[in-house]
């Protein structure tokens, strides 16, 4: 298990993910479910500039890093007050892959198939800032279990997937039938300031 310490990402990921991953369950169906927690991982990588070019129509940012790099930005259309950042305006981006991954035991079945979502989280302030999340959440079933070479296999909306499991005690926590759900979140986080 990879645990990961941006914790406030995380905590985003699963809530888009309804907390475990998969749809909302109503009280009667949260008491018949179980939720594993087996894999959670993060990576995040920073762009910080200074904003040197600002193209509204084209929705595009050049921006020179402190190293005396140029980067040009596309700036996706659900971004807002693009028209309030100004040449000289120091803009930082922080990009952040997050992976989820969870085994839900429950009584009422399981599905399988894909979700996709994707919002905006605006900050409140004086200069444009906030978070674009974007998830994909892909749901299966294990199939078979093979505890001897600690291998399992799940079927997924597409295809029957081969997997190698590293802890074998998670082995004895889980069965055929029961789901596998996995979760990949997309965060890029922006920020603005006057200089």
């Amino acid at each position: 298990m990879n645990k990961t310490v941006n914790k406030t990402a995380l905590l985003v990921s699963f809530a888009l993910a309804g907390v475990t991953g998969t749809a909302p369950l109503s009280a009667d169906d949260r008491a018949e479910t179980t939720i594993i927690p087996i894999a959670t991982t993060e990576v995040s990588d920073e762009l910080t500039g200074t904003v040197v070019v600002v193209n509204v129509e084209r929705r595009m940012l050049t921006i020179q890093t402190p190293e005396g790099r140029f980067e040009v930005l596309h700036i996706p259309p659900e971004v807002k007050r693009l028209n309030e950042i100004k040449i000289g305006n120091r803009l930082t981006i922080t990009d952040t892959q997050a992976v989820l991954v969870d085994i839900v035991k429950s009584n009422e079945g399981v599905r399988v198939g894909a979700t996709t979502e994707s919002f905006i989280e605006r900050e409140q302030g004086r200069h444009p800032a906030g978070t674009l999340i974007e998830t994909l959440t892909l749901y299966g079933k294990i199939e078979s279990i093979d505890t001897r070479n600690r291998k399992i296999w799940v079927r997924g909306a597409q295809e029957t997937v081969e997997l190698s499991v590293e802890d074998p005690a998670l082995l004895d926590e889980i069965a055929v039938g029961d789901g596998v759900v996995a979760t990949f979140a997309h965060l890029r986080q922006g920020r603005v300031e006057a200089r």
